[in-house]
């Protein structure tokens, strides 16, 4: 999950929760908090945060915190926040997409794919069906894993504007919708499952759908060579891999 995706969800958050909360908290927090946002200073706004709810603020404030620390690369806080704000409210998409993240990224593929199953269950957005989708070809779980791929399909609509960050290797990347994503995985699960023809019509679908996607030429040019094997098909990684801690 890139941190731009969550900042959005940071920014909604705020206006929710400053409008709900205006009247019942000191200003000064408010008005730290603002001015923290404003010049993207995170330790201040912990700060802020912490404090209008130590004075009682609602769970619009705690979900708030916990974007605010995984954006400070916090992720040990993030989670155990959003732990408890799921104890709590299983059905809180914040704590949810925070915990299906986080053990992603610390490698708890099994476990994030539990939080993202309950995730898109809730929200089912083409961004989350392909991150549990991620998971599941992980895991090689090929058949649960097309049937959420197609699920972002079928809502083409909205998988175009959306963008994710996949890995191309060495330490670069590149930013593909989640259409095209979704198609090139679609790809690497044909190729899995030794249906040739069928990875190349998907690596041709993923590259005309974004025509600068190197990893779906990479795929199809090692797929059309004779001597192609199947470790060198890339489903593309939606996050490199950091632990939780």
């Amino acid at each position: 999950m890139s941190k731009a995706f969550l900042l959005s969800i940071l920014s909604f958050g705020l206006a929710s929760a400053l409008v709900s909360q205006e009247n019942n908290q000191k200003p000064a927090y408010l008005e730290i908090y603002r001015q923290a946002i404003r010049y993207n200073d995170l330790n201040t706004a912990a700060y802020a945060l912490t404090g209008i709810i130590l004075e009682g603020g609602n769970e619009s404030f705690r979900d708030t915190l916990a974007l605010v620390y995984y954006n400070m690369n916090n992720f040990p806080g993030a989670y155990k926040l959003a732990g408890e704000i799921n104890e709590k409210n299983p059905e809180n998409i914040t704590a949810l997409t925070l915990l299906a993240d986080i053990t992603g990224k610390a490698g708890e593929v099994k476990t994030s794919v539990e939080w993202y199953e309950k995730l898109c269950k809730l929200n089912a957005s083409p961004f989350n069906h392909y991150q549990l989708a991620s998971k599941q070809f992980i895991l090689e779980r090929n058949l649960e894993c097309k049937q959420s791929l197609k699920k972002v399909l079928e809502d083409s609509t909205n998988a175009n504007q959306l963008k994710i960050r996949l890995e191309i290797g060495e330490g670069y990347g590149e930013d593909v919708t989640v259409t095209a994503a979704a198609l090139n995985m679609m790809g690497a699960v044909a190729y899995r499952e030794k249906d040739i023809k069928g990875a190349e019509d998907w690596y041709r679908k993923a590259v005309k759908s974004f025509p600068d996607f190197v990893i779906a030429k990479q795929n199809l040019q090692e797929l059309l060579k004779p001597s192609a094997k199947p470790e060198t098909k890339k489903p593309g990684n939606p996050e490199p891999k950091s632990k939780k801690g």
